[in-house]
Order: C-alpha cells, then structure tokens, then sequence
C-alpha cells in the first residue's frame, strides 16, 4: 500500500482561507499530495493520512477532499475535450491544405503549391503531437484522480 502522510499543526494550513465555505484545501497541501502521487504505481492502493496533533474535523476533511477531486474531473474532462478538438481541426485543416496543394498545382504553380502542402503538414504533424504528447499526460492525470478517489483516507493523531 502506498501511503501519502500529510502532518498538519494548524487547522489554517489545511484549508484555504479565501474560500468562505472553507471546503478548499490550501495549495501546499495539493501540491504535495500531487507531487507525492508521482511515485505510485499502477494496481497500487493509496492511503492518504493526515497526521496531527488537533482534533481535526473528518466530514469537512473528506468534504474538501471530494471537492477537489469533483474539480479536477471537471477540469480533466475540459482538457481532454478541448484537445480532441484542437486535434481534429487541425488534422482538419491539413488534410484541406495538402489536397488543394495537389489539386491546384498545375494552377498554382509548383513553388506556391509545395508552401500550401507544407503548410498541411505542418498542421496535420500538431495534431500527431497532440496524440503523442497530450493524451498521455491527460491519460496519467485521470489515473491519478481515479487513485484519489479510491483512496482510503485516515486521520491519525500525532502523538
């Protein structure tokens, strides 16, 4: 079992204190998580424990925490989206720009259409990139909030 142990002395560095609810865990305490999260590995169950001396409030924890992952899903799902289209558009328009430059070559003129099929390569190699370079990313952040959300979350005292 990976375990992730957060130790917490005030109440205040655990929540954010812009949030009027004060259902939002403070940014160090994400990035931490976060940044503990990369050595994990996959099949592996995660324990999150939050160590502290304070008698800290469970439901508001575990609140804040299922806030955060409703956040993240949202924004997972944004991202993913919005590359898919990025992807396809531009994928799209090279296929466009690499026909017209064979359709109207005798047109054209070789010189101007090689710059239009060139520029439809261009075009369709960011869209490759997206596939290449994005989707995996997108893919590791979805695994990372399916393992947050079956996680096992502990609050253990610290003395």
């Amino acid at each position: 079992m990976f375990e992730i142990r957060v130790k917490i002395d005030r109440e205040e560095d655990l929540y954010c204190g812009f949030d009027e609810t004060g259902l939002t865990l403070s940014d160090d305490v994400l990035v931490y998580i976060t940044k503990t999260l990369e050595g994990l590995r996959r099949g592996e169950k995660l324990r999150l424990c939050f160590v502290s001396a304070l008698d800290l409030d469970e439901g508001r924890l575990e609140e804040a925490i299922a806030q955060y992952m409703r956040s993240v899903e949202r924004s997972v799902k944004r991202l993913k989206r919005s590359s898919w289209l990025n992807s396809l558009r531009l994928l799209a328009i090279g296929v466009i720009f690499i026909v017209l430059g064979l359709v109207f070559e005798s047109k054209m003129g070789a010189v101007l259409a090689a710059i239009v099929s060139t520029i439809g390569s261009f075009s369709v190699w960011e869209a490759a990139n997206v596939w290449i370079q994005e989707f995996p990313a997108i893919r590791v952040k979805e695994r990372a909030v399916s393992f947050l959300k079956q996680s096992e979350l502990v609050i253990e005292d610290a003395d």
